[in-house]
């Protein structure tokens, strides 16, 4: 017999019997290729069977809440108060790469010296005026609520703590999480794998006992890398 996987896919059509709030994502229909990253191979028509795992990691921004609006706000106007022009292809380009990671990057290429840990403070302080405007990305936000009570379940995101912890409680959605780990509790962001790996020691889980959820090349790469199996949001959290 097939087991049934965790993925959710676009809601009933007008004909099922049905409704969308009666669906188990776990038996949702798998999304159109149209809306994959990377369409013939990547695995949302088969995603992992939840009782092969022992936890289930989700990274923040991007893949249970869009965040990256307020975030490209907040890091474009604090460079600009530095004199650093945060254009957003760069941003759009590296997104799973930590905020201090990003504007040393800049800082870098244009040959300019700012004091990272100020623009950083200065960038959260802007986010967290707008942290009630943040948005989940309920698809993502349904399959962690179908699979809270089954399996721990924990946040492993490269964001700051302070807008993590923020979000988690402008939204509700901190009871659906065991333990929440950021980017000041790794020495290196993604694609390192030392978040992931740090999340499932903190759980007491081995790696390869962990199913991540991810909406980045770095996140994917870094959940990879961490022998962990992952599978790309990016494909149904519209």
């Amino acid at each position: 017999m097939q087991a049934r996987h965790p993925h959710i896919g676009p809601p009933a059509d007008q004909h099922s019997s049905t409704s969308p709030h009666e669906r188990d994502p776990l038996d949702a229909a798998s999304p159109p290729d149209s809306s994959c990253p990377t369409p013939g191979t990547c695995n949302h028509r088969n995603p992992p069977d939840p009782d092969r795992y022992d936890a289930v990691l989700f990274d923040w921004d991007g893949t249970l809440v869009n965040s990256h609006p307020l975030n490209f706000r907040g890091l474009s106007r604090a460079c600009a108060s530095w004199g650093l022009t945060m254009d957003e292809s760069f941003y759009t380009s590296r997104i799973g790469t930590s905020g201090a990671e990003l504007i040393s990057e800049l800082a870098a290429a244009t040959g300019t010296h700012v004091p990272i840990d100020e623009v950083v403070a200065q960038c959260l302080d802007l986010i967290l005026d707008e942290i009630a405007e943040l948005q989940t990305f309920q698809p993502v936000v349904q399959l962690a609520e179908t699979l809270h009570g089954r399996l721990p379940l924990a946040i492993a995101s490269g964001g700051a703590r302070r807008a993590v912890h923020a979000g988690l409680d402008a939204t509700g959605l901190r009871p659906l999480f065991t333990d929440v780990i950021t980017g000041e509790d790794a020495p290196r962001g993604k694609p390192d794998p030392g978040l992931f790996l740090l999340t499932a020691a903190r759980l007491a889980v081995a790696p390869a006992r962990c199913l991540v959820y991810e909406d980045s090349t770095e996140g994917v790469k870094a959940a990879k890398a961490a022998g962990m199996d992952v599978v790309d949001v990016r494909c149904f959290r519209t």
